[in-house]
């Protein structure tokens, strides 16, 4: 059976998770430098140890808001999309949540973000959590527009 670790993270009021496979590190969020003509959910960039990498506010980018950006717990999670480093702004991260194969459900019909995203969804302390595929998060077209800023 295979073992998968998922972090955790929070979007206005559901529960979300990526693969801890394609996450790099989770910041403290930092000075966003804008770059124009850019998909709206595309906040700009950060300078991260001498590294250019695009940041993407996924409430935006699921319809669900924008981030808040005096919250003390919203972070950055800085994941690895095509071998390129993208920060994805959350609300708040909770934990590692690890999973077996048995462990992770359907997508229900009611999920209000793209099924394309999702890869299934688990229960934790009484919380549905959505599991995201982050690789799949932005369209190949949008892929190319972030490969070109960073």
């Amino acid at each position: 059976m295979a073992d998968y670790q998922y972090v955790v993270f929070k979007l206005g009021d559901g529960w979300y998770a990526g693969n801890i496979m394609n996450i790099r590190e989770i910041v403290k969020p930092m000075a966003i430098t804008p770059v124009p003509n850019n998909p709206p959910f595309i906040e700009g960039v950060i300078k991260l140890r001498g590294e250019v990498i695009p940041v993407l506010d996924l409430k935006k980018r699921f319809k669900l808001g924008t981030y808040d950006e005096n919250s003390q717990h919203t972070r950055f999670i800085i994941a690895e999309v095509d071998y390129k480093p993208i920060a994805f702004i959350v609300d708040e991260v909770r934990e590692v949540l690890r999973l077996e194969d048995k462990d992770i459900g359907p997508i229900p019909d009611v999920v209000a973000i793209g099924k394309e995203y999702i890869t299934g969804t688990a229960e934790n302390n009484g919380r549905l959590v959505i599991l995201l595929d982050m690789a799949k998060i932005l369209t190949v077209d949008e892929r190319e527009v972030l490969a070109a800023i960073s």
